[in-house]
């Protein structure tokens, strides 16, 4: 079975080059994690989910080394990116967690507002993302995290954002940006990171 390491990566969301996840890569590290956030080319989504989870493999095949499990972390857009890496190009047998904070699991109604291929991927009742969810279920080896916040006006509805299996965690944070960012959800992350690293792997 493959070691488990105490990477984590930090896939951020749409427009975002990674400066929301800072504060909490800064704090990870401080616990002993090896936290690092990917930057993604075209973040905006015009692409679509696959081209950008593409990058996410290729980075991973760059910073992980071959052997060894990490932890991913998707924010909003980020999460649903991180889905298409684990659920469709053999992610999962790298991944020992998976924890996303307010994405868009079951799409939003902002998505509409973006007419090209991201925006049509993350609108509610989308063909992408009920292809991702027909195999939700595929994750529980991962005991996925899903975080979320009830003033979500970004993930609309905000329900959107709870994953209908592992734990979920509601977070009375007032703006949809400012999830990463508060220190109550980095330290419910850190400690479902911590106590990954203590449970066997799946199958072990």
């Amino acid at each position: 079975m493959p070691d488990k390491s105490k990477t984590v990566l930090l896939v951020p969301g749409i427009f975002d080059r990674g400066y929301s996840m800072h504060r909490m890569r800064r704090a990870l590290n401080e616990r002993g994690f090896n936290a690092h956030y990917i930057h993604l080319q075209y973040n905006s989504g015009w692409h679509g989910m696959e081209y950008l989870s593409y990058q996410l493999q290729s980075q991973i095949e760059a910073l992980i080394e071959t052997g060894h499990t990490f932890a991913l972390v998707g924010f909003s857009m980020g999460g649903i990116v991180a889905r298409h890496y684990l659920q469709a190009r053999d992610g999962m047998a790298r991944v020992h967690k998976f924890i996303t904070l307010s994405s868009p699991h079951y799409g939003s109604l902002w998505a509409n507002f973006l007419p090209y291929a991201g925006g049509r991927q993350l609108r509610i009742g989308s063909r992408f993302l009920a292809a991702l969810n027909r195999d939700i279920h595929n994750l529980a080896p991962l005991q996925p995290v899903s975080l979320w916040t009830p003033y979500d006006v970004t993930i609309v509805p905000h329900t959107s954002s709870r994953l209908p299996l592992g734990a979920t965690y509601q977070i009375p944070v007032k703006l949809h940006r400012w999830v990463p960012l508060d220190a109550r959800v980095i330290s419910i992350v850190g400690d479902e990171l911590a106590a990954a690293l203590d449970r066997p792997v799946d199958g072990a």
